[in-house]
């Protein structure tokens, strides 16, 4: 790896609480790509029911600047969302009695525990109301969200909690551009063919000869 590379590791990640940066960025990126790409594809239950092929599923990459702006949100501790209007916003909870250091995994397992929304409280439509977005599944469908390109996360230790029988308390924070959760708008275009529908400028990408039903 040369130097410049280097270089530009240690200054993207530098404002994160992350040990690792590039990796846990990419894990976090991987996690909400195996949960859009299996949506997209078909292969996404609902409680028993499947959900229809996604047509125009962008492929998400990660962003260093949203990801210092979740970072310094996380930074406050916060105990409710920040109520930007900029991005869109998915926060977890974690509360523990291990020691935790490093902080990598809280982040980079976060999306799984929105995915898990879904099973938890149902879906009831591919077009976002307030009802859905009441239900207790508004961090799952942000994750969902075909236009959301972007990602960035942070996570912090805010140290003992007293209202936990002073477990220490783990927050992680996620923003995402172009923001989710529009009500009015459908989560994503539904078709019986996966990217068959991809925004102007953009294409289905193929991996190995195979569609990956993401578009890019």
């Amino acid at each position: 790896m040369n130097t410049f590379v280097i270089v530009l590791l240690l200054v993207s990640g530098a404002n994160t609480q992350f040990s690792f940066p590039a990796l846990t960025a990419d894990q976090i990126v991987g996690n909400h790509l195996k949960f859009r790409m299996n949506l997209a594809s078909g292969g996404l239950y609902v409680q028993g029911v499947q959900l229809p092929r996604a047509t125009n599923m962008l492929k998400t990459f990660w962003d260093w600047t949203l990801a210092a702006n979740a970072q310094t949100y996380a930074d406050s501790c916060p105990t409710a969302p920040s109520g930007a209007t900029g991005y869109g916003e998915n926060m977890h909870y974690i509360w523990t009695t291990t020691p935790a250091s490093i902080l990598d995994s809280y982040a980079f397992n976060a999306p799984l525990k929105w995915a898990e929304q879904l099973s938890d409280y149902g879906l009831s439509s591919l077009t976002m109301d307030a009802t859905i977005l009441a239900s207790g599944v508004a961090d799952a469908t942000q994750m969902m969200w075909a236009k959301t390109k972007y990602v960035g996360c942070g996570v912090k230790n805010c140290g003992p909690d007293p209202t936990q029988s002073n477990k220490t308390r783990i927050v992680a924070v996620c923003h995402y551009t172009p923001k989710g959760n529009i009500i009015g708008e459908d989560i994503y275009e539904q078709g019986a063919i996966a990217c068959s529908n991809c925004p102007a400028g953009t294409v289905c990408e193929s991996y190995m000869g195979m569609s990956t039903s993401m578009c890019v």
